[in-house]
């Protein structure tokens, strides 16, 4: 590619993927929150629909070291690397929405546990073969680590809230922006200042993360190293089709080298080797993506489709809470009834919970508007 701009089908094609994988997971959760008491655990409705949670958020990893990749390259200047302009880049991607979504939680447990609504102390009102949270409860001692997103790098650190469950996979993308911060800094010159940082952040990784963390590390990777093959051309050299072939051939024997495959698609988490076969899954999607982008002219999605992506990560990350919120007001109306009728309330809590992370995306997702205002804070001081 000789601009550091995607063409407006590459853009269309990730903001696919960015806004249906938001609408898969919301969507997921609802079916745990409303639909889940008239199912139970480890059925084929629970089962299947994690699955698609947990390869929906596979998609947003390919996607986003996709991204990040040419957030690099856009911040190529004069031959180095802009360090200063990437990371603000990136605090200003990831923390307006993480903010809003921290103070939605507290404000939604205020709510339910200060009006004593249903869940302050139980959601469950009898027959219920299982719920996705026993009540609502906030941690207050886990606020710093998530905000700061140290849970999981940083050793002996408390986990990420429970009442925002998408939240965890927030911790995972910032540390990878870390790395590869820190790892393109090298390209300035290497110097203590440049490598010092590097060993400490690596050092602190490995002892602190687990093996889920350096899975889903090769899967963003994965998205990354398909990000530099679309930038530098490579993936549109007549050859790239043969490496692709290769490279699902390689897959596909590790997947039958693993075995036991139907179990563990349905078990992504509770193994290796199904953590190993999300991976071979989760680089099978940026394959995909690859020959996506090889045809990608061909390739036609409803215009709303593609602006879901405008919300699709402040949707990601207030959308729980607001479930629970909902459930408290709607599960004594929902409760005696069947499964069908809990999936119509959820679809009657679902689609409020889309406008407000569409309206309020406008004030933490649009970079522009946020950089707008910190420059008319400062002229007014």
């Amino acid at each position: 590619m000789e601009s550091n701009r995607i063409d407006q089908s590459t853009s269309d094609l990730m903001d696919v993927l960015r806004g249906g994988s938001a609408l898969v997971v919301a969507v997921v959760h609802a079916f745990q929150v409303f639909i889940l008491p008239y199912c139970g655990l480890g059925t084929a409705p629970h089962l299947y629909t994690s699955f698609l949670a947990t390869h929906a958020v596979t998609i947003f990893f390919v996607v986003s070291g996709f991204m990040i990749c040419l957030s690099v390259f856009r911040h190529q200047k004069a031959g180095e690397f802009d360090d200063i302009g990437f990371a603000k880049a990136r605090v200003f991607r990831i923390y307006p929405p993480l903010i809003a979504a921290l103070l939605i939680t507290i404000l939604v447990y205020l709510t339910i546990s200060g009006l004593a609504l249903h869940g302050s102390e139980s959601y469950r009102l009898g027959g219920e073969l299982a719920v996705s949270r026993e009540n609502v409860k906030l941690e207050w001692s886990s606020l710093p680590s998530t905000f700061f997103l140290l849970y999981g790098a940083v050793p002996h650190v408390p986990p990420p809230i429970n009442m925002d469950g998408p939240l965890w996979t927030l911790g995972y993308e910032w540390w990878f922006y870390i790395l590869v911060f820190l790892t393109v800094r090298l390209s300035n010159g290497m110097s203590f200042r440049t490598i010092a940082p590097l060993l400490i952040v690596a050092v602190m990784l490995i002892v602190g993360r687990n093996g889920l963390f350096f899975r889903f590390l090769v899967v963003w990777l994965s998205g990354y190293a398909l990000g530099y093959a679309y930038m530098t051309g490579r993936l549109f050299l007549p050859n790239a089709s043969v490496v692709l072939l290769l490279i699902i051939a390689a897959l596909v024997a590790a997947t039958l080298a693993i075995g036991d495959t139907a179990n563990l698609l349905l078990h992504p988490f509770d193994t290796s080797p199904g953590q190993n076969l999300m991976v071979i899954i989760g680089t099978s999607i940026a394959v995909c993506v690859a020959f996506a982008l090889r045809f990608r002219d061909h390739l036609q999605f409803p215009q709303w489709l593609c602006g879901t992506a405008a919300f699709s990560y402040t949707l990601y990350v207030i959308h729980f809470p607001l479930l629970l919120l909902a459930y408290s007001l709607l599960h004594p109306v929902v409760h005696g009834h069947n499964w069908a009728v809990a999936a119509f309330f959820a679809l009657l809590a679902g689609l409020p919970i889309i406008y407000i992370s569409a309206m309020l995306a406008h004030f933490v997702e649009d970079r522009r508007s946020i950089l707008g205002w910190r420059k008319l804070k400062r002229e007014q001081h």
